[in-house]
C-alpha cells in the first residue's frame, strides 16, 4: 500500500506471510517505510488463521483510513505456513533420523 503525503513524501505500508515463525503455526509481517528511507517491521504470530484474518483486516481499515491506496495484491490458496501436519511430522522425523 502506498500514500502520497501532501509535501510529496511517499508512504509505503507492506503486510505479508512469507516470513515462518518458530512460535506461532501463522505469522504475519508488516513493513513500513517514508520514501527511500529504512524500512521498519514488526511481526505478529497466531495460533488460529482467523486470527490471522482479523488482524489483516484491522491493519488494512487503518491504512486505507488514512488514505493508503493498494499498490499490488498477491494472493495463494493458503497461507505459507500452512504445511499440513502430516507432512510436517514426516519432515521432522526425517530430520531427527538424519
Amino acid at each position: 500500500m502506498f500514500r502520497t503525503d501532501p509535501d510529496g513524501v511517499i508512504r509505503y505500508y507492506n503486510l505479508h506471510d512469507r516470513q515462518p515463525l518458530l512460535t506461532a503455526r501463522y505469522a504475519l509481517t508488516i513493513a513500513w517505510r517514508t520514501g527511500d528511507g529504512r524500512e521498519r517491521e514488526k511481526v505478529y504470530g497466531f495460533v488460529t488463521i482467523a486470527e490471522m484474518d482479523r488482524k489483516i483486516r484491522e491493519l488494512f481499515g487503518r491504512r486505507v483510513k488514512k488514505g493508503y491506496r493498494l499498490l499490488y495484491s498477491f494472493m495463494r490458496d493458503r497461507p505459507a505456513a500452512a504445511i499440513p501436519d502430516s507432512t510436517l511430522a514426516t519432515q521432522t522425523m526425517r530430520a531427527i533420523s538424519g
